[in-house]
């Protein structure tokens, strides 16, 4: 596809991206990544993606860890207790089976690669290769990976499943985002939150999970290796987002697309985002008269800086001389200035 050449073909092309992602296109993105912390979960944007794959009458399939209520139209598929990996990859397989195109939705990627010892590739291929659905799982950003002595030499968790993902989605706080720009925009650092702030007992911090939407980085991988980034808004769902549900389907598709670009959400862009993340630095007000009246500026200029007869006609031509004026205290020896 041709690079865009002006604003509303970028950012058409841009919605285009994150819209195939987001409604479960086929060959849109074969496995995505979702990296997400305490300070803003995925779920928001997984019950998104499980909405508009069941508008599309798309099989969802979801592996859990931590969720224990789902629809009823979405095959549950239990990954916590005395399940092994070799029963959850026979449970993934028979729910894979008897359906065209699937979602297989993994909300905690690290659990099941490291508690219960189930092949990333062989997941992948099964999902991806086999029955060519899509995949989609869940990393924690604060889960502390696994130090064993037996696991030194092996990559972490994180970065395997960096290298075979084709989409990398990063979920933030979007009051944390706001808080971040005023900062930038105050010139001062950007705040960290959560475990970042390394403050003892505090793991997740005001502000977070902010209901008015979640702020997602996108990294989309081309098959010639080159990436394309872009950061949007997803406000939550509502009613009118959607057509009237038909019969045999759970929702109704997708009226209108109603992600965009971060830029053009009205409380990231308007000028007034310090007020708007509660940034009370600004409302501080300068106790200096940094003026100058013109008593002032003509004393200023009747200072004499040092070494400024070195810089007039008896100066010229020895280099920047510099004149000294010896006192009673100076000892003055003759040997030495000989030498």
């Amino acid at each position: 596809m041709a690079r865009p050449v002006n604003a509303a073909q970028y950012q058409r092309h841009s919605l285009q991206l994150i819209s195939r992602v987001l409604n479960i296109r086929s060959g849109a993105s074969p496995f995505t990544l979702i990296l997400d912390d305490l300070n803003q979960r995925a779920m928001p944007l997984i019950g998104e993606l499980v909405r508009r794959a069941l508008s599309r009458n798309v099989n969802v399939v979801a592996v859990s860890f931590e969720a224990t209520r789902f629809h009823p139209a979405v095959c549950s598929v239990p990954a916590y207790g005395e399940e092994t990996g070799e029963r959850i990859l026979q449970r993934i397989r028979a729910a894979l089976s008897d359906a065209k195109e699937s979602l297989v939705v993994v909300d905690s990627l690290y659990e099941l690669i490291n508690v219960k010892n189930v092949d990333m590739g062989a997941l992948f291929h099964l999902v991806a290769g086999e029955f060519a659905s899509t995949l989609v799982g869940v990393y924690h950003q604060d889960t502390i990976p696994d130090q064993g002595a037996h696991k030194a030499y092996a990559p972490q968790p994180l970065d395997v499943f960096k290298y075979m993902a084709t989409t990398v989605i990063t979920c933030k706080s979007f009051a944390h985002v706001l808080a971040a720009k005023a900062a930038r925009e105050r010139s001062l650092p950007e705040p960290t939150h959560g475990l970042l702030q390394g403050a003892e007992g505090i793991v997740q911090c005001l502000d977070a999970n902010d209901r008015r939407g979640i702020v997602i980085e996108a990294e989309f991988r081309r098959k010639s290796g080159r990436p394309e980034s872009e950061t949007y808004f997803l406000r939550a769902a509502r009613q009118s987002d959607y057509n009237a549900p038909s019969t045999g389907t759970a929702f109704g598709t997708l009226r209108q697309e109603f992600v965009i670009l971060l830029d053009q959400v009205p409380a990231y862009r308007s000028s007034e985002t310090t007020r708007l993340s509660n940034a009370t630095a600004n409302d501080m007000e300068s106790t200096f008269n940094l003026g100058l009246t013109d008593k002032q500026k003509q004393a200023r200029e009747e200072v004499i800086l040092p070494y400024f007869d070195a810089q007039k006609g008896e100066g010229a031509g020895e280099g920047g001389r510099i004149l000294y004026d010896m006192g009673e205290e100076d000892d003055f020896d003759e040997e030495e200035d000989e030498i």
